[in-house]
């Protein structure tokens, strides 16, 4: 009903701000349910007294963080708040909404909430798609069977060879028109299966391309973090570049010069002191009877030899004459 703003009857709801309390109050609802359950409705409403908020909020028993989420609304372009007595349009739907079907099924009713992706499909198919909001990127085509036509001549001007293929297979798919959507900031599961739907429908191939799919927990965690520091949330682009190590940088080092070789100091060998041998020969010509200056018995002998080989003159003694005896006369 939020999402639709109709009832399984496609009437107008009534009693829905009561249907909320209740469904706020009871206890077997998560507080993230209970989280998305305050986002739709303030979106439904186009916005809600601040008043009415903070009692909503009581009701709901959401943390501090999860009232930020809310008021985050407003950074995407919701209205999250109004005045009192104050008059706004309802806003213009972006597509022209559909007849409600002439005999509407219980199972109809429970699925019957389309994704705006679903109707952009639906209008482009269908060639009634607003150009001033969805305008073209190059010149439109004059006829849109010349589109066709051109898609067919394309084909049969393709080189790959078809000899092989069997006949009949694939013959329908070569000739389909292939529609490109992007949706940034993600796509939900919901929206990919309306791609399906509509290419299997019309015949055409839809290829959805986006960023990544998302959840209703991954989408509240997002809209959580539109009110965060950005230094927080580590997003690539705002994030320095990754440097390289500084060491990386680093001259080489010069080589130093190699160890001088240093010969390896060898231990000093003692040697043993040898017993010396006994003094047999000096023993032998030792002279006990004390000779002068200690000559030993060889040196006595050289000299007694060396007095031999030489004759001195003999020493003239002198007479002496005692008592006149021995004396020569004068005559």
């Amino acid at each position: 009903i939020l999402a639709t703003g109709l009832d399984e009857d496609y009437k107008k709801p009534k009693g829905l701000a009561d249907q909320v309390v209740r469904m706020l109050d009871e206890d077997g609802i998560q507080k993230t349910d209970r989280l998305r359950l305050l986002i739709m409705y303030i979106l439904y409403r186009d916005g809600i007294l601040r008043g009415d908020l903070e009692k909503l909020h009581a009701h709901a028993n959401l943390p501090p963080q999860d009232r930020q989420t809310i008021d985050n609304l407003a950074l995407l372009g919701a209205r999250i708040d109004r005045q009192l007595k104050e008059k706004r349009p309802p806003p213009l739907p972006l597509f022209t909404p559909k007849p409600p079907p002439m005999n509407p099924q219980d199972e109809y009713a429970l699925s019957r909430y389309e994704p705006a992706v679903q109707l952009l499909l639906e209008a482009h198919a269908t060639g009634t798609l607003d150009s001033h909001i969805f305008a073209y990127t190059k010149p439109p085509p004059l006829d849109g069977g010349n589109e066709l036509a051109q898609v067919s001549a394309l084909s049969l001007r393709s080189a790959k060879p078809t000899w092989a293929k069997t006949r009949g297979a694939n013959v329908g798919a070569e000739t389909r028109q292939r529609v490109i959507v992007f949706m940034a900031g993600g796509a939900t599961y919901s929206e990919s299966r309306a791609c399906y739907e509509v290419g299997r429908a019309t015949g055409r191939e839809v290829v959805l391309v986006t960023s990544h799919m998302l959840t209703p927990e991954l989408f509240i965690r997002q809209l959580g973090d539109l009110s965060a520091d950005k230094r927080r949330l580590n997003i690539p682009a705002e994030m320095a570049k990754p440097q390289a190590p500084a060491h990386l940088f680093e001259p080489d080092p010069v080589p130093k010069p190699p160890p001088a070789t240093v010969q390896p100091v060898q231990p000093v060998q003692q040697r043993v002191p040898v017993a010396a041998p006994p003094p047999t020969q000096q023993m032998a010509g030792v002279n006990l009877n004390g000779r002068p200056n200690g000559a030993s018995a060889q040196q006595q002998q050289v000299a007694n030899s060396s007095a031999k080989l030489t004759k001195e003159p003999p020493v003239e003694k002198k007479r002496k004459h005692h008592f006149g005896f021995g004396k020569k006369s004068k005559d």
